[in-house]
């Protein structure tokens, strides 16, 4: 009786393995599918083999942007300006800048004296050297001057050393009538 169930078992697995190796039978999207003589055959007519339609282009739209302006200024994160005493109370300095631009800009420059610095003094003037670049840039001459400056409100331990007494900001604007609606 063992060996009748084996038997019947083996016959299920080579049965099921042979339908599985057979192509599906009949239509398959209109092409005729089927095993003959032992072969795997497919037929079908020009008009039902199946077909993709390929994307053809029809319209070509230009893409644009407006690219708006830019401005570096090089090497600013490591630029400093020391000041030297041209008189008994007044100091001056500059650093040369690189500046690359897009557009002809307008510049300026402000300075500020530190928050909580005992010092005394007044800025006498605070300039950049052209004060308009033409794009594509270049050097400009940064200067700063201070005037009225009281030494004896400088701390003690401020003599001797050389601290930040303020910062100079440069500013930029486009030197181009403005735009209200883009360039696009």
């Amino acid at each position: 009786m063992l060996k009748k169930m084996f038997l019947v078992g083996a016959l299920l697995l080579v049965t099921s393995a042979s339908y599985a190796a057979l192509p599906p039978s009949g239509s398959y999207t209109g092409v005729d599918v089927e095993e003959w003589d032992g072969h795997n055959n497919i037929k079908g007519e020009s008009w039902s083999w199946p077909a993709e339609y390929k994307y053809q282009p029809v319209c070509v739209i230009p893409v644009r942007m407006d690219v708006g302006f830019w401005v570096r200024v090089k090497g600013c994160k490591d630029a400093k300006i020391i000041l030297k005493q041209n008189q008994i109370r007044k100091y001056s300095g500059e650093i040369t800048l690189n500046i690359q631009t897009n557009v002809n800009i307008d510049l300026k420059a402000d300075f500020a004296k530190l928050d909580g610095l005992s010092a005394s003094f007044n800025t006498d003037w605070a300039k950049v050297t052209p004060s308009n670049l033409a794009a594509p840039g270049g050097d400009v001459v940064v200067s700063v001057g201070i005037k009225d400056v009281d030494m004896s409100k400088w701390a003690s331990d401020a003599v001797g050393t050389c601290i930040q007494i303020g910062n100079v900001t440069i500013s930029v604007r486009p030197a181009v009538t403005p735009q209200l609606a883009g360039a696009c």
